[in-house]
């Protein structure tokens, strides 16, 4: 499968590593920068890739890449999703999906319209450790808690209080601990027992309104959710998951879904099936092997979680 890195930032250049060190199968064709073709020409030298562009659209008419991924700011992700699914491509985005609902309802229409392929890159879903929690719900049901908290002290949030903000605090650019963190929360809740019934969010805010951390509760007929983020402390981070029978917990970020404990019928016992040293590696092969086996159905699944998941996320 080959790939086009649409941005340069953090999260595009751990995965640019991730696909010359750990997969096999996935060429990286082409890199794109709008603001600093410096960075992109530094990480094409470094990595071997042939060409870099500061022109999308050029790169989407000219580009053979079987996929674009887009790791921009998260207020782009809308703009340059559709302008791919436009000229024909098939696209990998990272989370947030969009900025509204609408947006991700829109570009979900197009994509299924066209017969392309539309994933949104939200880790902890593609890991096989996510698989074994899905499968060992019944076991422990019926469930009536869940509790996530991913909490990080971030690393620009002292300069963000003397002024200086970053993309991830500044709200026009969809920053916040909502989009940031806590979309991977609410992304394993929803993807484990579906749209809640109801939700609300409470957020601790910042000097330009921004929301450095916050609580969101999703409500279902026979279970409540709570979903913690912060960018403005941090604490041990950690999932747990309460049925009658037993509980499930992943003592790890909710990007990592590290190893998991389950306790049944008196016994507590541990797992770790993720096989990547990288995070980001299962979600990526498996975007690979759904696209080579085209199984769109699967992909239509993954667009379905990514819609009722936009929905909790607007209705905060």
């Amino acid at each position: 499968m080959k790939i086009s890195i649409i941005g340069t930032g953090m999260i595009a250049t751990e995965v640019i590593k991730m696909l010359r060190n750990e997969t096999k199968g996935i060429e990286i064709t082409s890199i794109f920068s709008h603001s600093n073709k410096e960075k992109a020409l530094t990480l094409a030298k470094e990595n071997d890739i042939d060409h870099v562009y500061t022109d999308y659209a050029q790169l989407l008419k000219e580009d053979d890449a079987d996929f674009v991924y887009i790791a921009l700011v998260n207020n782009a992700h809308y703009t340059y999703v559709r302008q791919a699914l436009e000229a024909q491509r098939n696209v990998i985005v990272e989370k947030p999906f969009t900025s509204t609902l609408e947006e991700a309802k829109l570009l979900t229409q197009m994509a299924r319209e066209r017969g392309l392929y539309l994933f949104e890159a939200v880790t902890p879903l593609h890991t096989p450790n996510f698989q074994l929690v899905k499968q060992s719900l019944k076991r422990i049901a019926p469930i009536h808690f869940a509790q996530c908290n991913f909490s990080q002290y971030s690393s620009r949030y002292e300069r963000y209080l003397q002024g200086d903000i970053a993309p991830a605090f500044n709200p026009e650019l969809g920053g916040g601990a909502l989009n940031d963190l806590n979309v991977y929360n609410i992304n394993i809740i929803v993807g484990l027992f579906g749209e809640p019934i109801a939700n609300q969010y409470f957020a601790n805010h910042g000097h330009n309104g921004v929301d450095t951390s916050g609580i969101m509760v999703l409500t279902y007929p026979n279970l409540t959710a709570s979903c913690v983020a912060a960018k403005d402390s941090s604490s041990p981070s950690f999932i747990l998951i309460q049925g009658e029978k037993g509980w499930v917990r992943i003592p790890t970020t909710a990007n990592e879904f590290g190893k998991v404990e389950i306790m049944e019928q008196g016994k507590l016992t541990s797992y770790q099936r993720n096989s990547y040293e990288s995070r980001l590696a299962h979600e990526f092969m498996d975007f690979k092997d759904i696209w080579e086996r085209k199984d769109y159905k699967r992909m239509e699944e993954w667009l379905d979680t990514s819609l009722a998941v936009m929905a909790v996320l607007r209705k905060s």
